[in-house]
């Protein structure tokens, strides 16, 4: 097994998120790997095996453990296994995670919401702006040169309508020929994937590849980081290519107007769109084609991500108070590209903005 490789160096705990909010070995990456080591052991002991069933939950699945290990661990990969195998063995314990495997599994997305939901909340908010924009709702037998899927977060969270504006206008100005899935987009089964059930998510992705490859596309692209990890390497496209917003509209323009303000701006990298799926260089050409200053972030987790919100929303909500004090967030705005970091940043009061809502501002402007 891969965490047998550990040396328990300890380089892990300085850029563990979790273990810079609670300081306890047992949260860390060493300490995580230390209790596989030595899981006979720990098996006769029913209270440990069910605290570290916990812990194992305690965790972000930001990768940058992987990204720092010197011994070469795939640290994602034993966290996830891991995590499948404590699903299956105490199910019970898990009890909490029952209500979202029943959406899913029900009614294809998170909320536990009607599937035909996700084409009337941000489409009655649109049809002023961009009208017939109903017409860009699949259909079986509509084909578009590119397929949208916005993700759970995207179609029901009002919070995130400013980003589907912008997505939007920007998509009818560059004049692309798109459909989004709408009844038909299931659930991306990243939040399956993260709790190590691979058989439900299969479920997702399976319809998710037939309606998209019906379209006759050559692009599928989400704003979601998430969505996009699974789109990318978890659903078998068959020549359709999945790219993320920063990407897509990178291709699109050569250049761009100058975004015009005297805002200070922090960039926030998403822990899932740089170091898992390693999109860098695009968000950054992006703002640099605007003309946009703004500040690096430290390439540290907001705590968002790994269901860590839905398992220990204290832990979650700490991890991003740290940071906003640590790097004195709340003078800035803060830039980023994740529907999941958005929450995550205006649940804590700090001003976020997407970078496509600068690039539809500059286009504004400069048109």
């Amino acid at each position: 097994m891969s965490f047998e490789k550990c040396v328990r160096c300890g380089s892990c705990l300085k850029i563990c998120p979790i273990f810079d909010a609670v300081g306890e070995e047992q949260y860390s990456p060493r300490g995580k790997t230390y209790v596989l080591q030595v899981m006979d052991l720990i098996e006769e002991d029913e209270e440990l095996g069910k605290e570290f069933r916990r812990l194992l939950f305690q965790c972000t699945m930001c990768g940058r453990c992987k990204e720092i290990c010197s011994s070469d661990v795939d640290l994602l990969e034993v966290w996830h296994d891991s995590r499948g195998r404590a699903l299956k063995e105490a199910p019970k314990e898990f009890g909490y995670l029952d209500s979202l495997r029943d959406a899913l599994a029900n009614v294809q997305n998170i909320y536990g919401l009607d599937p035909e939901d996700r084409a009337i909340y941000w489409l009655d908010e649109l049809r002023d702006i961009i009208p017939g924009i109903e017409d860009h709702v699949y259909e079986e037998g509509k084909t578009a040169d590119v397929v949208v899927f916005l993700g759970c977060l995207m179609s029901f969270r009002y919070s995130q309508m400013d980003v589907l504006r912008s997505f939007f206008k920007s998509l009818e100005r560059a004049e692309i020929d798109y459909l989004v899935m709408g009844s038909q987009e299931f659930c991306c089964g990243h939040p399956l994937h993260l709790m190590g059930d691979e058989e439900g998510a299969d479920v997702l992705r399976k319809h998710n590849k037939k309606v998209i490859e019906s379209t006759g596309a050559d692009y599928v692209v989400t704003c979601c980081p998430g969505c996009l990890i699974q789109l990318s390497m978890h659903h078998s496209l068959e020549g359709v290519e999945a790219l993320h917003h920063t990407q897509f509209f990178d291709r699109q323009y050569d250049s761009l107007p100058k975004y015009e303000s005297e805002e200070d701006f922090a960039y926030h990298d998403p822990c899932e769109l740089h170091r898992i799926c390693d999109v860098k260089t695009e968000p950054r050409s992006l703002l640099a084609k605007m003309n946009v200053s703004y500040k690096e972030m430290e390439l540290s987790c907001c705590g968002g991500g790994g269901l860590l919100r839905m398992t220990d929303p204290d832990l979650s909500d700490k991890i991003i108070r740290l940071r906003a004090a640590s790097e004195h967030l709340r003078k800035y705005t803060v830039i980023t590209a994740c529907p999941s970091c958005r929450e995550q940043l205006l649940g804590n009061n700090l001003e976020t903005v997407d970078i496509v809502e600068l690039m539809d501002a500059a286009l504004e402007e400069g048109r």
